[in-house]
């Protein structure tokens, strides 16, 4: 063990002996927190010295209330190795926190701050518990939070002694210049603009390269617009201020930028720097979705932030404890969604516990059918492995880059299934790890002609499951999956299907709709002729021409119906599904076609044999996969969830049709883990 090794050790465990010296406990009852008196020191390298007090963010007498400020920062390597006066006795903090008070503390007068590691007790789960449970009364209360840019903390150096650096300044200047731009920016300061003006396409302004690499370190390179308990504290948080060492740039700034968008859409960067920096409103991706939540909570009256929501807009931001995916942002829900914080949890139970959470209060299956932590490479209990959870329960922690596309971005599209499930979830098993859901299983997926990893054209694919007849002599083949003895025909060829299948029957995001009956016969003449070309390689259908949000991220990441487009003049015209020169590659969709008939679009992981079901309470159908038998004794099938599908002709009720007319059933439908229970026994349903 080296030396450095070593006095990590001894600072931590000094720590632990002076926790009962410092921390006296907090009284629950009445929302007490401490709060951090940082003292002046004229000496700038002067010993910190601090003092913690007990607050009630519940006073008896509002001339009671706290007043403080609440510092969001990053915390930084666990390297406990700087050393502090807290309370009289000698505290090993980070360094990063160190850095931060030594910048904060004023020349004459106290501070006082809330600072989560010193405040609350890191030695104490029960009260790290409970006063986790208090963040949104802690940072909606506090005068001003301070969102610290560390310019270092997340960078690699060499040296561990990264705050003495010599490129510490360098980047701290950077930050302080990106300020000073945004601040003459939202003033519209006429001299700086005029410097900018450029004819732009439509004459706007041009920011040069020197200017894109200082918002880019005051936007896009801090690590604090990465971590994810940021973003609950600083979406709450009344007042908020962006500070550095020696400079501090307003929230409300930023909030005037987002809300003026044609004064916003004015400005642009250098193409020739655009292929290495993110582009103008690429900048603002995680400041627009803080101001999202911010302008939620500004609202008038009763504000509804519900779960799924929150933990879908904050999907791309970063922890290091999986469990923070979730605790980390109870404070922004409004949803009576019954989960505490307990960090005796396991992160298998807590995600568990969430997803039954957002079942039961939506009273359907949107976490299950359009899911946002959907992993590219399918669920691990498809993968088979060792710490896989129950293919039902949303892997919260799945990193951005290697989640799954959508299938269907805005959540009513389509209307699949019964519009609820069954409430509260039906659950077996020793750890409740068999979901029980209704549902309709429409049929088994057929062979699969594709070769993985091979790409092609949608006329290669149309060959594939039909025959060159379907082109030629389009009407000679239609569409009639089959039932039993019920055959559905609607005298829709085959060829047309393919392609609304291929298009998923909607126009091109992020303003997705339902295509309309004009544009499905004007867009038919356009793909016949693509398909009977083999020099093309995609299908179109309709988009909306120079759609004033279609390329602006800043935008098209929300989800939902969310979007307001009223006021917008729509153009329309037809644009190729996926990249034109691109083939369908294997790797993000799959076509299929059921052994009955049925034209399916679902995962690359679909196998021969899976089902096709329609769920109670799903707004889209879903691919399943019987599991072997957990018992001889066992006579219910049990599936594992592959993933959404687009099925043609059944996205908007047809299944509760066959249903009512009896050439379809309802039926119990096990959703179990990749694990068998530990006795291998199914448990029998309850009466």
């Amino acid at each position: 063990m080296s030396a450095v090794d070593d006095e990590k050790l001894t600072t931590i465990t000094s720590n632990l002996d002076t926790h009962e010296v410092i921390y006296t406990p907090l009284n629950g009852t009445r929302h007490e927190i401490r709060l951090l008196t940082l003292h002046p020191d004229a000496e700038e390298h002067n010993q910190i010295c601090c003092t913690l007090s007990h607050a009630e963010l519940k006073p008896s007498k509002s001339s009671d209330f706290p007043a403080y400020e609440a510092l969001s920062y990053v915390w930084g390597k666990p390297n406990f190795s700087e050393l502090i006066l807290l309370n009289d006795q000698d505290f090993f903090i980070t360094p990063c926190l160190k850095y931060a008070l030594s910048c904060l503390r004023y020349k004459t007068q106290p501070r006082v701050l809330w600072v989560d590691a010193l405040c609350i007790n890191q030695s104490d789960i029960l009260e790290r518990n409970h006063q986790v449970s208090l963040m949104r009364e802690i940072y909606s209360k506090c005068q001003r939070d301070i969102a610290w840019l560390d310019p270092v903390v997340g960078v690699a150096f060499k040296s561990d002694d990264i705050y003495n650096h010599p490129k510490l300044a360098q980047m701290e200047t950077s930050i302080r210049k990106g300020m000073e731009l945004m601040h003459t920016i939202v003033e519209k300061d006429h001299n700086t603009l005029g410097q900018l003006f450029g004819a732009y396409h439509d004459g706007g302004y041009i920011l040069e390269y020197n200017e894109e690499i200082c918002l880019r370190d005051l936007f896009d390179m801090p690590f604090l617009w990465k971590r994810l308990w940021v973003m609950q504290e600083l979406s709450l948080a009344p007042n908020l201020v962006m500070m550095c060492k020696g400079a501090e740039l307003g929230w409300d700034s930023m909030s005037a930028l987002l809300k003026d968008q044609p004064y916003m859409d004015a400005f642009h960067m250098m193409d020739s720097h655009a292929y290495n920096l993110p582009n103008w409103s690429d900048m603002f991706d995680r400041i627009k979705l803080i101001e999202d939540q911010r302008r939620l909570f500004s609202k008038p009256g009763l504000v509804d932030s519900k779960l799924m929501d929150v933990l879908t807009r904050f999907r791309e931001v970063e922890s290091t404890d999986p469990r923070d995916r979730i605790y980390g942002l109870l404070g922004l829900v409004t949803d009576d969604h019954g989960i505490h914080a307990d960090y005796t949890k396991s992160v298998q139970d807590l995600y568990r516990e969430t997803t039954i959470s957002l079942i039961n209060m939506s009273g359907n299956l949107d976490i299950l059918c359009q899911n946002p932590f959907e992993n590219s490479a399918g669920h691990k209990a498809l993968q088979q492995l060792e710490d896989a959870m129950p293919s039902w329960v949303t892997e919260f922690n799945s990193r951005h880059g290697d989640c799954a596309e959508f299938i269907f971005a805005q959540r009513d599209i389509f209307n699949a299934g019964f519009k609820t499930c069954e409430t509260p979830c039906r659950l077996l098993g020793t750890r409740s790890d068999i979901l029980i859901v209704r549902g309709v299983i429409l049929g088994a997926v057929g062979p699969i002609l594709q070769v993985k990893c091979q790409d092609y054209s949608a006329r290669d694919m149309l060959k594939l499951y039909f025959s060159e007849e379907a082109i030629l002599k389009p009407k000679s083949l239609t569409y009639a999956p089959t039932f039993g003895a019920k055959k559905l025909t609607s005298g829709e060829t085959c060829s047309r299907a393919f392609w609304r299948t291929l298009a998923k029957d909607c126009t091109l995001p992020p303003r997705m709709r339902r295509l309309r009956s004009k544009e499905v016969r004007s867009l038919d003449k356009v793909n016949m002729e693509k398909l009977s070309d083999e020099t093309m390689i995609t299908v179109n259908t309709i988009c909306v021409e120079y759609d004033l949000y279609r390329d602006r991220s800043l935008f098209s990441k929300c989800l939902g119906n969310v979007l307001d487009y009223s006021g917008i003049e729509s153009k329309f015209s037809t644009l190729s599904v996926g990249n034109p020169y691109g083939h369908y590659a294997t790797k993000d969709h799959m076509f299929v076609v059921t052994k009955n008939g049925l034209y399916v679009l679902a995962r690359p992981y679909v196998e021969e044999g899976d089902v096709v079901a329609v769920l109670d309470g799903g707004k889209v159908p879903m691919i399943l996969r019987k599991t072997d038998p957990v018992s001889e004794k066992s006579t219910e099938d049990t599936y594992r969830i592959v993933g959404p599908a687009y099925v043609h002709g059944f996205m908007d009720g047809k299944a509760e049709v066959g249903v009512t007319e009896g050439w379809l059933a309802k039926q119990d439908i096990f959703s179990m883990s990749y694990q068998v229970p530990q006795n291998g026994v199914l448990p029998p349903m309850p009466p």
